[in-house]
């Protein structure tokens, strides 16, 4: 008799919508979750569960950085165990002025 082997679907869903002065675009998935234990330092550069597949944990740190520190905006997520993630990335829809040095 052979092994079956088993097939677990997971989706992905991803949204955008107008929340008063900014946009938010969410990104959902519907695998394990996000354990708590990990929550907090999800954000942290070089914090990666996935080193042995060539993860580096730079992914969530860079895209916060220009969420927030480039656009004003800001990037969160909630997570429920077996139930999965949403990432929500909160935009102002005006630009914020920026006070940047160019190089002459």
């Amino acid at each position: 008799m052979r092994a079956r082997s088993a097939t677990i679907a997971y989706s992905l869903t991803i949204g955008a919508k107008r929340d008063g002065a900014d946009v938010v675009i969410s990104v959902a998935d519907t695998g394990d979750g996000i354990p708590e234990t990990i929550r907090d330092r999800v954000f942290e550069p070089f914090f990666t569960t996935k080193a042995q597949s060539g993860g580096s944990g730079q992914g969530l740190a860079i895209s916060r950085a220009i969420v927030v520190e480039r656009h004003g905006g800001s990037l969160t997520f909630e997570s429920r165990k077996d139930h999965g993630t949403t990432f929500f990335v909160r935009l102002p829809i005006e630009a914020q002025a920026t006070s940047r040095v160019e190089a002459a």
